[in-house]
């Protein structure tokens, strides 16, 4: 048997060169701008990546329906309102940008749970909505019982017929502001709290009232005609 050369072994040598060899896996990603409904002042949000193995293949298709979320804080400037995230989904691909469309909103954890007060009464009420494009959304709101001057007593509790009467005018008010809106403007709505403010003012005519606002919103149904209710500015 003749004894082989040191190196001739071609087998082994490309077997331990595909194992040195190191691919930089950031080479095949496309980078895309996240960007939410330009009634916004900030409304670039971020960016995603997408893994691109051909040349031919629609990178779109692997971008719509991604979701993402982002503080209200980092979308107006003002860092009052960090308390209230808005929920996006990308239903559209413009050359590099991913256009969001209104998905849902909610408070932070810390925020709900600051809003419930020992001896009060918490007052919850859900009610779906459609709004202009056919979107059904699911709207929650949170009410507490508020102390008044003139009280003795720690104990804050109402009735429960004047817990039914301020549920009724969350109904109400949710049906009223929302009810048959575009999505553009039940953002605006959400984001300058006009549901808690009516809420806290009309229910306060029956129990005093604070903490009155929206703590989430989601998206039971999305409408047909997403795309044209969300006008994104081209830069």
């Amino acid at each position: 048997m003749a004894i082989q050369p040191p190196g001739s072994n071609t087998k082994a040598n490309k077997k331990g060169a595909k194992k040195n060899l190191k691919i930089d896996t950031f080479s095949k990603k496309e980078w895309y701008n996240l960007k939410a409904p330009a009634i916004f002042p900030n409304n670039v949000c971020g960016k995603t990546m997408v893994t691109k193995s051909s040349n031919k293949q629609n990178l779109a298709l692997l971008l719509i329906g991604r979701k993402f979320d982002i503080n209200q804080a980092d979308l107006t400037g003002n860092l009052e309102e960090h308390a209230r995230k808005f929920s996006f989904r990308v239903n559209e691909v413009r050359g590099k940008d991913c256009i969001g469309v209104f998905d849902g909103m909610h408070m932070t954890s810390d925020k709900v749970k600051g809003i419930i007060r020992k001896w009060h009464t918490l007052i919850e009420a859900e009610k779906d909505i459609v709004a202009k494009d056919g979107t059904i959304l699911r709207v929650f709101v949170n009410a507490v019982t508020k102390k008044t001057p003139t009280c003795t007593s720690k104990r804050v509790y109402c009735k429960t017929s004047e817990e039914k009467k301020i549920r009724k005018v969350m109904f109400d008010v949710i049906e009223e502001e929302l009810k048959g809106e575009d999505l553009n403007k039940i953002m605006k709505k959400l984001a300058a709290e006009v549901i808690g403010k009516s809420v806290e003012k009309k229910g306060s005519l029956i129990y005093p009232l604070q903490n009155c606002c929206v703590i989430k919103v989601k998206t039971v149904k999305r409408g047909k005609d997403t795309s044209n209710a969300m006008e994104i500015e081209a830069n």
